[in-house]
């Protein structure tokens, strides 16, 4: 069939119905028929090498979190993509089986597969190696490139003698080449930098998952230097923070996060007169700082979080200490969106404003991998773990699984901070109310 009779197919058919007859067609022959149908732009442009692994893997890899098509993952391949960042939890397994299936009609050798366990104290040899012959299966392959500690609580569980045992044993046997480490942040004292600093100078991982992104990179920097250091591959997550907006303030007309605020402080013996004047004075503040970003919102269209995503992306790209950015991708549009960007770079007029919008809503984002408000938290609520939630129900659209996440946390749940005299709100250096935000955290994964 010549390419002009193709693209007529394509015009007519859905690119979801293309590719399963594409893949049909290919899975005895050459990968170069979906190229040579118009659907080639947007290539992947740049390369980088992981660490000590020496892989060369795209500078966009594919976060698949939200991944249940396998479709999706051979379009990402023919576009150029060749890191695949999946893990035992995502989807219950669902992500790993949809890469599994698309391996059919993939070159294995030209592609890097990481999977993730998430290991317990109550884990042994034979629960870890019995859970990663099913992460094997389902991915369909007889080698997974690298197996990750995946979010550990502690320091102490990077030494789990049993975890790496299973992973001397794995790596004899051949079904493993490297390890690695990803980390939210632990659940109790310390931070996500202390954790991953320390796996970096460990030396047993070659690679690891951290968030990265233009309003929360202060720990990740240090993260990246130890890396740098130790030949450890960098592999960024939550590299955009979402959108924010500046709020309208209207006293007669609050918001309902305006109105929480004020109740509080007139509780803790400010007038509302005061209050109110305070609350004015910031919101006018806050917009006039977001004004200094509208010539770079308006020059690339930045009204919604997908275009600040770009942009978003282009920043952690620019550092050369991080090797791919692993982006969460759903659908054919996110993926030529996102492949777009490989290989550009933001000016730096446009760098400068990024920095401005980070300014202006800094208080608004709880930085992930932060933990410094739980220990002044009097119910001991894992503040990092909750505000995650909503980041993925919010600017991931994964609501399902965020709504989950949260019940499985029991009582230990924002419902508690309704009235509590919130110990924690000087505790974040970036002016974040955990109380408000955990307030809103509950109503919105509770739907209550």
């Amino acid at each position: 069939m010549n390419n002009h009779r193709m693209a007529h197919i394509t015009n007519k058919l859905s690119r979801r119905k293309f590719f399963r007859i594409g893949g049909a067609a290919v899975a005895g022959g050459s990968l170069s028929l979906i190229q040579g149908c118009g659907r080639s732009e947007g290539m992947i442009r740049k390369y980088r090498t992981l660490g000590r692994t020496g892989f060369k893997v795209s500078d966009i890899g594919f976060g698949t979190g939200r991944l249940r098509d396998p479709v999706l993952v051979r379009y990402a391949y023919d576009k150029g993509i060749n890191y695949f960042d999946t893990g035992e939890s995502y989807g219950r397994g669902a992500s790993e089986s949809a890469i599994g299936e698309a391996l059919k009609n993939m070159d294995r050798t030209r592609i890097f597969i990481t999977t993730k366990l998430n290991v317990s104290e109550k884990d042994t040899l034979e629960t870890i190696l019995e859970r990663f012959q099913k992460c094997q299966e389902r991915l369909n392959t007889g080698m997974i490139d690298a197996l990750y500690l995946h979010n550990p609580s502690s320091r102490e569980i990077l030494n789990h003698s049993a975890f790496h045992e299973a992973v001397s044993r794995l790596k004899g046997d051949g079904k493993i080449r490297f390890i690695g480490v990803s980390c939210h942040g632990p659940q109790g004292p310390g931070s996500m930098a202390e954790i991953l600093c320390a796996a970096a100078e460990d030396g047993r991982f070659d690679q690891m998952l951290l968030v990265y992104n233009f309003m929360n990179h202060e720990e990740g920097s240090r993260i990246l230097d130890a890396c740098r250091k130790n030949n450890v591959g960098t592999t960024a997550m939550k590299t955009a923070p979402g959108i924010f907006k500046a709020e309208s303030f209207d006293p007669e007309n609050l918001s309902s996060e305006q109105s929480e605020w004020l109740k509080r402080q007139v509780e803790r013996g400010m007038s509302r007169e005061q209050a109110v004047e305070r609350l004015q004075n910031y919101q006018q503040g806050q917009r006039e700082t977001y004004e200094k970003t509208l010539p770079f919102i308006e020059a690339h269209g930045i009204d919604s979080a997908d275009h600040l995503r770009l942009a978003a992306i282009q920043w952690v790209l620019a550092d050369k200490r991080m090797n791919t950015a692993c982006v969460s991708m759903n659908s054919f549009d996110e993926i030529d969106k996102v492949v777009g960007i490989s290989g550009t770079a933001l000016t730096r007029s446009e760098a400068d404003n990024l920095k401005q919008y980070a300014a202006a809503f800094s208080h608004r984002y709880c930085r992930h991998g932060c933990n410094l408000c739980s220990s002044a938290c009097i119910h001991g609520l894992p503040v990092n773990d909750i505000m995650r939630f909503v980041y993925y129900y919010e600017f991931h659209g994964d609501q399902k699984s965020a709504m989950q996440e949260y019940r499985n946390l029991s009582k230990r749940n924002g419902s508690l901070c309704t009235d509590c005299t919130a110990p924690c709100l000087d505790a974040c250096p970036h002016g974040f109310d955990a109380q408000i935000g955990l307030v809103r955290a509950h109503k919105m994964l509770t739907l209550a």
